[in-house]
């Protein structure tokens, strides 16, 4: 069994560790190993104990996880979506304090299959969220400038106005009032 306690503030790090040692203990599991970032760490690899961990855990060496809460694993859901069915995989079970979650019981054992299909309609929708990302946006083009509007356009220009205050005066692009200053329709 190892605690991993993610960014825990300082000042709680302590009543932390000593509640999942607790809960370890009523429980009969040994711990193998505690785990717990920096606070304010970052940089390329900002969760270097979890990667420890992660390493303990493919070796076989931890069949247990605890953490103090969900977010103690990762922000975004995605990632903690991967990362507990990441631990399934490898037959890991997870702790979560909080919530009094316990995979080690056949009843929160339910977690990993809902977390397996979280994370199925997540991927599954992720390609489209891709998709539709890259999509080219249709070119809109400007609505064409009323026979007045086009009337105002040459008068103002005529009476010595610039391009871009006749179009910021009729709130239109200055490309259609330079396309009217240049038509030879009325």
């Amino acid at each position: 069994m190892a605690i991993y306690c993610g960014r825990v503030a300082a000042r709680e790090k302590r009543t932390v560790l000593e509640l999942l040692r607790r809960v370890a203990e009523k429980e009969g599991w040994t711990i193998v190993g505690v785990f717990a970032e920096r606070h304010g760490q970052s940089g390329p690899e900002p969760r270097l104990e979890w990667r420890r961990l992660q390493r303990l855990i493919e070796a076989g060496k931890v069949d247990v996880v605890a953490v103090p809460s969900l977010d103690a694993m990762g922000d975004v859901v995605s990632d903690l979506l991967a990362e507990i069915v990441w631990l399934q995989n490898l037959r890991c079970d997870l702790y979560v304090h909080d919530v009094g979650l316990n995979t080690v019981s056949p009843v929160d054992r339910v977690l990993f299959k809902v977390v397996e299909a979280i994370k199925a309609v997540d991927d599954a929708a992720a390609p489209a969220v891709q998709v539709s990302a890259l999509r080219p946006r249709p070119r809109v083009r400007p609505l064409e400038p009323t026979p007045y509007q086009r009337s105002v356009i040459r008068s103002a220009i005529s009476s010595g106005l610039s391009l871009g205050e006749v179009a910021k005066s009729l709130k239109l692009p200055v490309a259609s009032v330079r396309a009217v200053a240049k038509s030879k329709k009325p």
